[in-house]
């Protein structure tokens, strides 16, 4: 009896402990990403001229984006002052709501979106907002939290 009583405490902190962990989660993007530079193809090059390879190179963060559907299909929507669980943020939006049939996703920016990197938001997520800070060396870090409660307006 007494193996059973503690299997199902156990049982139960582990669920609980889920929930905590279902409610918020963050999405970090990185500061800093390396691409390789191609070389292009041309389909005819003029006379007398070559063409140039590029040097590969390091871009940094330049935004953090959130987007209804595919970041491709171009609905980015746009951030407002709101509150999420009773703290006032600056740049806040809701997610996976009835309009946003493809989900959501937030989109990591470089070199004023040169390169973007994207990630799908949960599915159980209702609210997310953004936090943007510099670091040591003025570049930017940029983090998404997104919770499972409701977005609501500042009047």
């Amino acid at each position: 009896m007494k193996g059973y009583i503690v299997s199902i405490s156990l049982i139960a902190i582990a669920c609980f402990a889920t929930i905590g962990i279902a409610s918020a989660y963050e999405i970090d993007c990185p500061t800093r990403i390396n691409i390789k530079s191609d070389h292009p193809e041309l389909e005819t090059i003029p006379e007398g001229w070559q063409v140039s390879d590029k040097q590969d190179r390091s871009l940094i963060l330049s935004g953090i984006g959130v987007y209804s559907d595919e970041p491709v299909k171009l609905f980015q929507l746009k951030p407002e002052i709101g509150i999420i669980e009773g703290k006032k943020h600056n740049l806040t939006w809701q997610v996976n709501s009835v309009y946003d049939e493809g989900g959501n996703y937030v989109s990591c920016s470089y070199n004023r979106d040169e390169v973007q990197l994207v990630k799908k938001i949960d599915s159980s997520m209702k609210s997310c907002w953004a936090i943007n800070s510099n670091d040591e060396n003025k570049g930017i870090n940029a983090k998404l939290i997104c919770s499972i409660s409701e977005l609501q307006e500042v009047k």
